[in-house]
């Protein structure tokens, strides 16, 4: 736990230099990654996406001519739905393109964001196709009607199954590669797309030998298949643009990496904020001795922002917690608050201590659990107790959020 000194709380560093030594600037500004490896992304992306155009519109032309010849509603409709897939390549394209543009005036954080709403628009088009979809097979289950299937046409929708299980595969796989939620979610549509097929080849198989007719049963759980896939892909999109909890693990490894500088006594407080797949901005306030000189803390904070950017490529910013640990009777002092504090069900951690002793003022910092429902009574609770049991203080409590872990 970090103890402080009568010193200004959360002195604010700027990243803005060094990469190690505190004469080597660095440019600040947007979280943009090096020009060679961001147009590789983009590339990657493009091709991928134009991959998908292709294969889709192929697809769709050959099970778009057997449904109309064999009056199968079922392939008709995974014939659309590959159309709407080779429509949701060029949304990705176009999307990419956009979120590349650099940053200007009215967006200085550039348009990352853009990629977001590139699978938000995949997502509901997934759905609306669905829903569409939906109600035609309702129609062909209360009109059945026996399909005209030629004997090449199992041997054909086969092939397909194959060519989108690997389109599927390749498209996930290139979009986990250039973190692309939207390559991501055409990447589990293609492989929804495979089953949709296998689907359409059973309603073949009991139309030609049982000479029973599901087409409309089928195509409805066809139908509900791409509805469940367009919702999960908005529900994740919606997630990312409202903004979600920092991974536990990425979160402990900036910490970590953070706390490695022998100087810094403590990590707290971390924040971050993504304007895109691969641009995050953040802060986080760090414990030093309080002894410890604004120069030395402004070379310490820039070192710290050059490593962050060189290892995680995220531009971050220090606050900065004066800290007392030699202090025999600081330590007291804080142990008996921590240990009153702690005792109170979902305090996570306290931290930031301030002691002015000329004022007789205390400042601290409690992380709190969301499980809380009403924090300003819970606070209230904590800060009456206080008052009681270790009077002749003023008491300052902040309460924080916990963004991390």
């Amino acid at each position: 736990m970090s103890q402080v000194k009568p010193r200004k709380r959360g002195i604010s560093i700027s990243s803005k230099g060094a990469s190690g030594s505190p004469d080597a600037p660095f440019s600040s500004g947007v979280n943009t990654p090096p020009k060679e490896a961001s147009e590789t992304r983009k590339h990657v992306i493009v091709r991928t996406g134009f991959i998908g155009i292709g294969t889709n519109v192929l697809l769709s032309a050959v099970k778009l001519i057997i449904g109309f010849a064999a009056s199968s509603l079922a392939f008709i409709l995974d014939g659309i739905n590959n159309l709407t897939d080779a429509f949701s390549s060029v949304v990705t394209i176009i999307g990419i393109k956009l979120a590349s543009r650099p940053a200007d005036k009215k967006h200085p954080m550039g348009y990352g964001r853009v990629e977001y709403l590139s699978a938000l628009i995949i997502g509901l088009i997934i759905m609306a196709t669905g829903a569409f979809a939906l109600r035609d097979a309702v129609v062909k289950i209360i009109h059945p009607s026996f399909g005209d299937y030629a004997p090449f046409d199992l041997w054909i929708m086969l092939a397909a199954i194959v060519v989108k299980l690997l389109l599927g595969i390749y498209t996930r796989k290139q979009g986990k590669r250039t973190d692309s939620d939207a390559l991501k979610a055409s990447g589990v549509d293609a492989l929804f797309d495979a089953l949709v097929t296998v689907t359409a080849v059973i309603a073949m198989g009991c139309d030609v030998l049982l000479h029973i007719t599901v087409d409309g049963w089928v195509s409805s759980f066809i139908s509900l298949v791409v509805i469940k896939a367009g919702w999960d892909i908005t529900r994740d999109v919606v997630d990312q643009v409202l903004g979600t909890r920092i991974n536990p693990q990425f979160a402990k490894d900036i910490k970590h990496t953070i706390a490695s500088f022998p100087q810094v006594l403590g990590v707290h407080d971390l924040f971050l904020d993504s304007y895109g797949p691969d641009q995050m901005i953040g802060s986080v306030h760090i414990a030093v001795d309080h002894s410890m000189t604004a120069d030395k803390i402004d070379i310490l904070s820039r070192n710290i922002s050059a490593k962050i950017l060189a290892q995680y490529n995220i531009i971050i910013t220090c606050g900065v917690y004066g800290v007392s640990p030699e202090d025999p009777q600081e330590q007291a002092l804080f142990e008996k608050i921590s240990t009153m504090v702690m005792a109170h069900k979902n305090a996570l951690s306290i931290h930031g201590f301030y002691w002015n002793r000329t004022d007789n003022i205390i400042q601290f910092d409690i992380v709190r659990s969301f499980d809380i429902k009403h924090p300003e009574q819970w606070l209230a609770a904590i800060q009456k107790e206080l008052e009681e049991k270790i009077p002749g203080y003023t008491y300052k409590i902040h309460l924080d959020i916990d963004y991390a872990e």
